[in-house]
């Protein structure tokens, strides 16, 4: 991650889940219920890697899911903002859930090879140096046959959904004003950069197989899922 980037999230840390809960209208709950559930595989006990995990939502979401399907998922969820990170600490002390929150760089995971069943990441693929590199270490460190989850924003397919997107973000560039207009622009700039078709050709150029690019209803959010 670059230091503009580390600077942007450590700026927002404290509001960002606010931020990401209005910008969307609550949408991005539903998306991440999807990851979560994406995420749930046919084992009873795995384990499971959150790339890039932010404030932890979608750890803590799999969490809930998986104690309601009675499934025992170890989780570890690294990233390598220390702002993020404390939040994500918080979070899972005040709810009682038992989650490895670590320090780490997408980019050289340090965890052996084959170490996880499921490798998930949501709203990251804008803010790595190389998707290719990500690409090759999520695979790295999955079991043969392991699961990937990945869950991000992108530019739209069509040209009537570009307009929706770009007239939806002028519509609430307030919220950037109030709480940091750094952050809200690199949102904005990098999801209408980032172009989906080409990473799920670097997936597939990483060796996954069984890659699927599913869309969320807004036609800016995405799930890729695949396997080792």
């Amino acid at each position: 991650m670059s230091k503009r980037i580390d600077k942007i999230f450590t700026d927002v840390a404290k509001g960002y889940d606010r931020v990401n809960t209005v910008s969307s209208l609550g949408i991005i709950k539903l998306w991440r219920k999807d990851a979560a559930s994406q995420a749930m595989i046919g084992k009873q006990s795995y384990k499971l890697l959150d790339i890039a995990t932010g404030t932890g939502e979608l750890p803590l979401e799999i969490l809930r899911l998986a104690g309601k399907r009675g499934k025992d998922i170890s989780i570890t969820a690294m990233d390598f903002n220390k702002g993020m990170l404390s939040v994500a600490e918080r979070k899972a002390r005040r709810l009682g859930l038992d989650i490895a929150i670590e320090r780490g760089d997408a980019m050289k995971l340090r965890y052996p090879d084959n170490s996880f069943d499921v490798v998930t990441s949501t709203f990251a693929l804008r803010n790595v140096d190389s998707l290719e590199k990500f690409a090759s270490e999520a695979r790295r460190v999955l079991k043969p046959g392991g699961k990937f989850v990945f869950m991000d924003m992108g530019r739209p397919d069509t040209p009537l959904n570009r307009a929706v997107i770009r007239a939806y973000w002028g519509a609430i560039s307030w919220i950037g004003a109030l709480e940091d207009k750094n952050a809200f622009d690199w949102l904005v700039y990098s999801t209408s950069r980032f172009d989906k078709a080409n990473f799920v050709r670097v997936l597939k150029g990483a060796g996954f197989r069984n890659v699927r690019l599913g869309k969320e209803i807004t036609g800016a959010a995405f799930i890729v899922t695949g396997n080792k």
